[in-house]
């Protein structure tokens, strides 16, 4: 009994020292997003309107091959150089790598800013993971313990950028593969400094990095959006295969360059600028340009909606295997509402909310496997009617692609983690 209690008061002292920390990591978050929004101002507006009559297509095509470079010689020189992936780290050695923290993250703001078809959650997880990493070392805590502090700065800043901190605390977990039991330990450090992350965003900035959804519907529940989830969960597993199908490919292609990192990543920068200069929308992380679909879909039309989805699956996989650091989450969301949004034009009698959210969802569930977190933040963008189809459509993928034993992107990230190595 005694012993329960003396473990008890460590977890709470621990658990103090990760909500302080979550503070500083959380106001690190702010500043990146600040410095990858002003580079995006910097490098797409200012600088195209300074050089005169410039070509949108070639300027797109040079400026994401120099990023390309620059991200690549940045990381081969400041950045992390470790053969395991930040899933490994955490959950073998319960802790991220912080040296050469910095150099990932200048190669990311790089990398954004030229505009990457990367979300920005996994540099922000390597950054609040790496500093409560390098805090739970001086303080020479055991692997159970530097495991859940790290946990907790990563919990931190996807509180403050999704903007909900349950949602945050949720998504830490399942995006770094820390499903275990007992899970008390690591969700309830996980919202406490996800509350804080959040808490920091909202005061500093007054909102969250997505924002909210508008549709041009506002569908209200019906039974038969339930089929329709249910339907489209499964069709988003197959959606699922094909993205793997392209990340594989894309990384034996690639495969021979893996000795020559900084050419195999500028070389994907020439890749993306390329699909961009005539595809705009596909490029950056897809927040603002999922918005752009929402609104502007029927215009787009349906043949170019498809061709959107499978060009933002060659470009985040490109992006991926090539090297630039980054995450899936966003770039997902916007493949699975173009596709959403393409159901729709096909099929009219479908709502627009419920055809996106379907896919989102199902997408969600059986290619990013975050189930819980993906229902939270879906809801939280969408509104309250919109969570039976979230739940069933989210869950329907999830299932069947785990009874299926698909691959997912977590596991494509980790793989393109490892496959990134400087020597």
């Amino acid at each position: 009994m005694k012993e329960e209690r003396v473990s008890e008061i460590s977890y709470l002292r621990m658990l103090l020292i990760a909500c302080g920390a979550a503070v500083p990591i959380a106001l690190l978050a702010v500043a990146y997003f600040v410095i990858v929004d002003g580079g995006q101002i910097i490098v797409w507006a200012r600088l195209p309107a300074a050089l005169h009559q410039v070509d949108t297509r070639i300027y797109t095509v040079v400026l994401a091959t120099l990023g390309g470079l620059a991200a690549g010689l940045t990381l081969k020189y400041l950045g992390i150089h470790n053969e395991k992936s930040l899933t490994e780290e955490i959950i073998e050695e319960g802790k991220v790598e912080y040296r050469g923290l910095f150099g990932l993250l200048v190669a990311a703001v790089i990398g954004l800013a030229c505009g990457a078809s990367l979300g920005p959650e996994s540099p922000l997880g390597h950054m609040g993971g790496g500093l409560n990493s390098w805090l739970a070392d001086r303080l020479k805590y055991p692997v159970e313990r530097r495991r859940v502090l790290a946990l907790s700065g990563i919990s931190a800043v996807f509180g403050g950028f999704l903007g909900t901190p349950l949602g945050g605390a949720f998504i830490a977990i399942e995006y770094t593969g820390l499903i275990r039991f007992p899970l008390y330990p690591d969700i309830i450090a996980g919202m406490a400094t996800a509350l804080i992350g959040y808490l920091v965003f909202r005061v500093l900035l007054g909102k969250s990095y997505f924002g909210y959804f508008q549709f041009t519907d506002q569908a209200g529940f019906e039974p038969i959006h339930l089929v329709y989830a249910l339907a489209f969960g499964a069709l988003s597993v197959l959606l699922g295969y094909l993205f793997m199908a392209l990340f594989r490919g894309l990384k034996s292609a690639t495969a021979p360059l893996s000795s020559h990192p900084v050419l195999k990543i500028t070389l994907g920068g020439l890749g993306f600028g390329l699909v961009g200069a005539f595809l705009p929308l596909t490029m950056f992380s897809g927040g603002p340009q999922l918005k752009t679909i929402i609104e502007q879909g029927a215009e787009i039309g349906l043949g170019v909606m498809l061709l959107l989805g499978l060009a933002k699956m060659f470009t985040l996989s490109l992006c991926m295997v090539s090297g630039f650091p980054g995450g899936f989450i966003l770039p997902l969301l916007f493949t699975a509402g173009a596709f959403g949004e393409a159901l729709h034009l096909a099929l009219p009698f479908i709502p627009q909310s419920v055809a996106m959210l379907c896919i989102m969802g199902g997408m969600s569930g059986a290619l990013m496997r975050m189930p819980i977190g993906a229902i939270i933040l879906l809801q939280l963008l969408t509104g309250q009617q919109y969570l039976p189809v979230i739940i069933v459509a989210c869950l329907t993928g999830y299932l069947l692609s785990t009874y299926l034993q698909a691959a997912n992107a977590r596991q494509a990230l980790k793989e393109a983690e490892e496959q990134s190595q400087y020597d």
